[in-house]
């Protein structure tokens, strides 16, 4: 093998999500998402990596990225993102030598219970502990190989390459065809590059790690011991600092100006292979690579994992309530697309729009800064309805329990007796950290983690104090979108507390100061609410207290281009904003159409519509629900709903008045192949659009944002015979997805017009997909 092979790599995806926008699944069986899987596959996390990977680029840190599917739920694809150069490999070559050493293993060559002495000529420095050690000393395999594993000890490691040889290592990277992937030289000794030196690249890595997981280099049961190896990783700085106690299998390396990780995200029925190389490119940075790298490795594990556990996105909540989705998804998948990962959760509290509830974006669990604080302020006002506290009650607050960060508290002088009124009312006013601390001290963490589980509330946690380390995944602090706004509903309904505690608990969030995030973007607006900030994550979760329409709000933001607190409140924060303002104009938001009433069908998605400004009306206040819909009217809708920047020219149909209020949008459709007319020179302007007709121009849309789809399925209708030639694939490929129904009785009848609900409840439904 020679370096100077040149691999070829160019990514199996490309990026193919716009800035237009790309709805969350309305109405999907389980059909559909199943559709709607086999066409995403890793598409997105690629748009969610590249931001991470331009941000690092941008300072001196450059990062190499593959994912392999190891599941099949994302096809078995794989997705390389970032640099396509090789590496020094520092200890992740080291998953080439145990994979070697296990197939001698299994040819009986040797035993991991066989013992190798080693003698103190072996020993070097670096990582490990068996350096450490009285030699010589009989060691077994199986202990030289955990030890190569899980500490990246180098003696064990250079032992075992005496053992089975740079020949044997050699012969098994040439049998796999990898051109970068070399072992030149033993840990800790002097290189002479090219031929004595490692070197790994991040593809050739998930191909290795791939392999052994399918059981094509070693048995079931040597790569279960491997990956039984990798679980117990002992250095924790990369995947493990980013995902502690999560299904992760790794192998770490590290050098001056080089820090990896490699592994499996063993998520049952998600499993994945993962490489993630780092190195500085800059000469003042050498040396600096865990300083610098660490956090890249970190931010891309984590959003990876994010990625894996939310995928497929969820619609069970969606259905209520499309007009907060077709407000909300466009700006949270914008964010996306900039590095941020944004969770949003609304509830209606009002009764007037029935149970409504909404969650949107990344379901995973966030950092909670001091939005945590919320769960406290309830354990404590429940102790006081139970008497066990008041809040007249003083508590005598010492020097040592002053700690820094945000509050006035700290400026005070202590010893010093405070109110438990005053300590709650700074916490959630100011997010006092040393009110805080005192008042967990006075309630007790297991008295919130008691009251979580009263409200079955699944992510939540409160497990360590504002400033406290948290050695363990249970001494940590969390939250979620979900939880958030379900705590928010039971105190606003009193299902835990007086009624005299849930008005004094909004009066405090009420008298919120921190202002960069719902106060910033609704200064006058009657809301109640909590922030939270801390390193990249910026959140603000409340109440909109508008007369008969009250919601329980929660927004979560994570920034993962940066680490910087700064930064990130910089970029995070106007997101913020932007959810809270259109959060607040759709709920005050008139809806004009009088024609349409509550419980008609399609009436959220009409709302939708509306509220979005993506459908004409043939009165003011009359939207005509049940009347049919013109091919321009459709395509108008379609246009607009799609986001797409509009043609300025007017279209090339001789039968589109000049006038029209449809012609900008007819000749976007036409340049975008939506629709090429019912002929040459005729649009069919007039004409009363078929199902046959609307089939054909949702599937090209759907189509162009989101790739072909993979199949077309065989027809179940029992008039497919009836259905025009033009229109069976467009028909075949909509029938998993249910955008259209059928009539009940098992037909499609492609002629049939369409109504303006159905086209309304139809785009916004495949748009989701």
């Amino acid at each position: 093998m020679h370096l100077s092979k040149k691999m070829k790599w160019k990514s199996s995806l490309a990026m193919i999500l716009v800035t237009a926008v790309l709805l969350f699944p309305l109405l999907q069986s389980s059909k559909a998402d199943a559709a709607a899987r086999e066409q995403d596959g890793l598409n997105r996390l690629e748009t969610i990596l590249e931001p991470i990977i331009q941000a690092a680029q941008e300072d001196g840190i450059e990062a190499a990225v593959a994912v392999q599917d190891l599941s099949g739920t994302f096809g078995h694809e794989k997705l390389q993102v970032g640099s396509s150069d090789s590496y020094l490999a520092a200890s992740t070559i080291k998953l080439a030598l145990i994979t070697a050493l296990m197939q001698e293993v299994e040819a009986g060559t040797y035993s991991l219970e066989d013992t190798i002495t080693v003698t103190p000529d072996v020993v070097v420095g670096g990582a490990g502990t068996l350096k450490n050690e009285e030699f010589p000393q009989d060691v077994t395999i199986e202990h030289l190989a955990r030890l190569m594993i899980t500490q990246s000890d180098n003696t064990a490691t250079n032992v075992l390459i005496d053992l089975v040889g740079f020949a044997r290592v050699e012969t098994l990277i040439d049998e796999l065809d990898f051109e970068v992937m070399q072992l030149g030289r033993k840990m800790m000794t002097t290189a002479n590059p090219p031929e004595q030196e490692n070197y790994v690249n991040a593809d050739e890595l998930v191909r290795l790690l791939e392999l052994i997981y399918k059981g094509d280099l070693v048995s079931a049961a040597s790569r279960d011991q491997i990956i039984e190896w990798m679980m117990t990783q002992e250095v924790k700085t990369k995947f493990g600092a980013a995902l502690p106690g999560k299904p992760i299998a790794h192998k770490t390396g590290e050098l001056g100006d080089v820090s990896h990780d490699v592994g499996y995200f063993l998520i049952p029925d998600k499993e994945i292979a993962i490489s993630v190389l780092t190195k500085v490119t800059r000469p003042e940075d050498a040396g600096k690579a865990q300083e610098l790298g660490n956090p890249i490795v970190q931010r891309i594990a984590k959003a990876v994992y994010n990625f894996i556990m939310d995928y497929p996105a969820p619609s069970d909540t969606l259905s209520s309530w499309p007009a907060m989705s077709v407000a909300l998804v466009p700006i949270i998948d914008e964010a996306e697309q900039n590095g941020i990962r944004v969770s949003v959760g609304i509830k209606n509290l009002s009764g007037a729009e029935g149970d409504r509830e909404v969650l949107l974006g990344s379901r995973q669990s966030y950092a909670p800064a001091s939005t945590i604080k919320l769960a406290l302020v309830s354990a404590l006002m429940k102790q006081v309805d139970a008497g066990e506290l008041t809040l007249d009650q003083t508590v005598t607050v010492e020097p040592e329990d002053v700690v820094g960060g945000t509050g006035s508290l700290q400026e005070e002088q202590f010893p010093q007796d405070v109110t438990i009124e005053r300590l709650a009312r700074l916490m959630i006013t100011q997010s006092d950290n040393t009110a805080t601390n005192v008042l967990i001290d006075v309630v007790g963490l297991d008295k919130v983690a008691d009251l979580m589980d009263e409200l079955n509330l699944e992510v939540m946690h409160l497990g360590r104090k504002m400033f406290a380390s948290a050695p363990t995944p249970e001494e940590d602090n969390y939250i979620d979108a979900a939880d958030l706004i379900t705590l928010l509903g039971a105190i606003y309904n009193e299902e835990f507390l007086s009624k005299a505690s849930k008005d004094q608990i909004i009066e405090w969030m009420e008298a919120q100061e921190v202002d960069t995030k719902f106060g910033a973007a609704l200064p006058d607006a009657p809301i109640a609410h909590k922030t939270g900030e801390n390193a990249n994550v910026t959140h603000d979760t409340g109440y909109f207290l508008i007369p008969g329409n009250e919601v329980a709000i929660s927004v979560l933001t994570e920034v993962t281009t940066t680490s910087d607190f700064d930064e990130a409140q910089d970029i995070g924060n106007p997101i913020v904003q932007s959810i809270a303002k259109k959060v607040y104009e759709t709920l005050t938001f008139a809806f004009p159409f009088t024609d349409v009433p509550a419980n008609h069908e399609a009436r959220a998605y009409i709302e939708a519509a509306a509220a979005a400004g993506f459908m004409g009306t043939p009165a003011d206040t009359m939207f005509g629900p049940e009347l049919p819909i013109t091919r321009a009217e459709f395509v108008s809708l379609l246009v607009k709903a799609v986001g797409v920047e509009r043609a300025g020219a007017l279209p090339s149909f001789t039968d589109v008045p000049g006038d029209s209020p449809y012609g900008a949008d007819i000749a976007t459709a036409q340049e975008m192949g939506i629709t090429s007319g019912i002929s040459a020179e005729l649009f069919g302007y007039e004409n009363i659009i078929s199902r046959a007709e609307m089939s054909a121009m949702l599937v090209r849309v759907y189509e162009r944002w989101n790739g072909a789809f993979e199949d077309a399925t065989e027809l179940t209708y029992l008039d497919t015979g009836s259905i025009p030639k033009w229109a069976m694939e467009a028909v075949s490929k909509l029938q998993p997805l249910n955008v259209m129904e059928d009539y009940g009785d098992g037909t499609f009848r492609p002629d049939e017009s369409v109504t303006r609900s159905d086209a309304v409840k139809a785009v916004i439904t495949l748009l989701g997909l």
